[in-house]
């Protein structure tokens, strides 16, 4: 679990960047890693009458200590933004119940500061977050946010509320980012191909991965580094935006040919095949995971007698 967490990964929608045959390039959306690595193994919890795999949830304590001389939307703020966060790849579930052996996060506003002069508003948060299983508090982490704007008009100015939200949204992303995936963006270079595979980055520009697929596929002239190395990064466009392993397996087996006809030498090719394992690891490891996450829901729904899920 730890090796395909110690890179950056990427899957989703793609931007093509530039149109040029040579050094193309497209962003592809995409997961970091957790840097908590080793306190993901904590929050792990094993039920067998829920599953025969472990869970990976949290029970979100409403009780926001530090509160009560800040902002009176902090609490809703934190607790909305943590949930969406959280749920962006479901790596890890919210547990709606909780209980004595559940995984508690409590969250603590130590510092909130907002001034507001004639063309400037400025506004510091400072939230403590606390993961803890009964009297065990296995990961405290603090976060800070400091926000300004200025503008020569004043009706221009951010309100306190909306100053406060991005200020929440930026503490909560670093601690969601210690403990889970978070969808980010990574860069794809293609390298150059021959004069009658031009069409080949036209498709890719407008997003239509099939087609520079299929081009590729119908290709009869010498294929080289080069060509395995682009047809891999179409592979993985398309798999990134369905989030098809299969499609993944397809864009493994041609990176693997790239590195075989010299990619090993190349830097750019070694990157981005580094890149791309991990990120193929981690999809796989995310679905098994959300997947068993799903179990917990569940049963989760069946004692409430509620329908409701992240999952549908």
């Amino acid at each position: 679990m730890k090796r395909f967490f110690l890179v950056f990964f990427m899957f989703g929608a793609v931007i093509f960047i530039s149109g040029c045959a040579t050094g193309a390039k497209i962003v592809i959306p995409s997961y970091s890693a957790p840097k908590e690595v080793a306190k993901i193994s904590k929050i792990k919890t094993k039920d067998e009458f829920i599953s025969d795999e472990s869970y990976l949830a949290l029970w979100i304590n409403p009780d926001i200590q530090g509160v009560q001389n800040a902002n009176k939307k902090l609490a809703p703020m934190l607790i909305n933004k943590v949930k969406e966060k959280i749920t962006q790849t479901n790596f890890i579930a919210i547990d709606p119940l909780g209980g004595d052996e559940s995984v508690a996060l409590s969250m603590r506003v130590l510092n909130y500061k907002y001034e507001k002069f004639t063309k400037k508003v400025m506004l510091t948060l400072e939230v403590s977050f606390t993961l803890s299983r009964g009297a065990d508090e296995f990961l405290v982490k603090t976060y800070k946010a400091r926000k300004n704007r200025q503008a020569n008009d004043p009706s221009k100015l951010p309100t306190e509320n909306e100053l406060a939200s991005e200020a929440v949204s930026k503490v909560v992303k670093y601690f969601i980012a210690d403990i889970s995936p978070l969808k980010t963006n990574q860069l794809r270079e293609f390298k150059e191909l021959p004069d009658e595979l031009g069409a080949v980055f036209s498709y890719a520009k407008r997003r239509n991965y099939k087609d520079a697929i299929r081009m590729m596929r119908k290709y009869k002239g010498e294929k080289d580094m080069n060509y395995y190395y682009d047809l891999a990064i179409l592979y993985e466009a398309q798999a990134s935006t369905t989030e098809d392993v299969k499609m993944l397996r397809l864009a493994s087996k041609e990176y693997e040919k790239a590195m075989e006809l010299g990619g090993y030498e190349d830097a750019l090719v070694v990157d981005a095949k580094a890149r791309f394992d991990t990120f193929y690891d981690l999809l796989r490891e995310t679905k098994k995971q959300s997947k068993a996450n799903e179990a917990l829901i569940n049963d989760r729904n069946s004692m409430t007698g509620s329908t409701d899920s992240e999952y549908e």
